[in-house]
Parts: C-alpha cells; sequence; structure tokens
C-alpha cells in the first residue's frame, strides 16, 4: 500500500553479458573526431549500420567528448525514459581501485580491467578499502539507508 511519502529508488541492473552494450549507446555527433566513424570501422558487421536509424540523445551539457549519442532502434522505451529524466547511462564502468592510465594500468589495478568476468564480480563485491569484505555494494547501501531511517 503506497504511503503517500515521496521517494527516489535506484534500480541497479546487471545484464551478466545478456546485451551487447557497444550497440546499445553508440557516438552520434562529436565535433573533435568522427566517433561513429571510428565505432562502425570497429564494429564491422555488427555495428548499427545507418547512423539516422538511432535514436538520438542530447549530451552538450556533459563533460562527454560527444555532443549526442545514439541508442539502438529498438530501445524506444529506454529513450522515451532517458529523455523524461527517469533513466541514465552508466557507459564503459569498471572498477578502479586508484587512479591508472595506460602506462601503469597492469601495476595498479589489482583487477582485470579489460575482462568482462573479473568486471562482473568486482561490481558485486567492490569495496576498495576491504572495511566490509564481499557485502556487495547493493548490501552496503541497503545497510546504510536503515541505519538511517
Amino acid at each position: 500500500e503506497p504511503s503517500g511519502v515521496p521517494y527516489k529508488a535506484l534500480i541497479f541492473v546487471m545484464l551478466q553479458g545478456g546485451a551487447d552494450s557497444f550497440n546499445m549507446l553508440i557516438p552520434h555527433t562529436c565535433s573533435s573526431k568522427d566517433m561513429y566513424k571510428e565505432y562502425s570501422d570497429m564494429r564491422g558487421s555488427i555495428a548499427i549500420s545507418s547512423k539516422t536509424s538511432l535514436l538520438e540523445i542530447d549530451s552538450s551539457d556533459s563533460d562527454q567528448v560527444c555532443e549526442s549519442f545514439g541508442m539502438h532502434p529498438k530501445l524506444s522505451a529506454a529513450h522515451q525514459l532517458y529523455n523524461d529524466g527517469d533513466l541514465v547511462w552508466f557507459a564503459n564502468a569498471g572498477v578502479l581501485y586508484r587512479p591508472v592510465d595506460k602506462n601503469n594500468y597492469k601495476k595498479g589495478a589489482k583487477s582485470a580491467l579489460f575482462a568482462h568476468n573479473s568486471m562482473q564480480r568486482e561490481v558485486q563485491r567492490i569495496d576498495p578499502d576491504k572495511t566490509d569484505v564481499e557485502t556487495g555494494v547493493l548490501g552496503r547501501l541497503s545497510d546504510a539507508l536503515i541505519s538511517q531511517q
């Protein structure tokens, strides 16, 4: 039964490799260079071949390299949620315990940054300070919220 008290919800969707994210959110308009062409060249035959078919989203008020991105043409419901302010994208997310760059990531990273299975495991249990080992980010978030009530 609804209480009438306004609230915000955090919904965490873990796809476990069930989606090709590089064909979900795609560079569209980028003034610094043609990142759609880079995407298309790298993805080859599995790229979304028509830039005009993408559902464009504006990113001009952010610090992204592109002024807009395109969502897969079959994601119209997600596109509407984004435009309504009810969905955000976390693209290319991974787990870093400290800042690294391409010259020192092999020594500075505790996990395999480019391994899908490793990143899934790490995002589920992330705890860089090892204060609550293996409790999981959502478990600790839930505990923190409950303790504030």
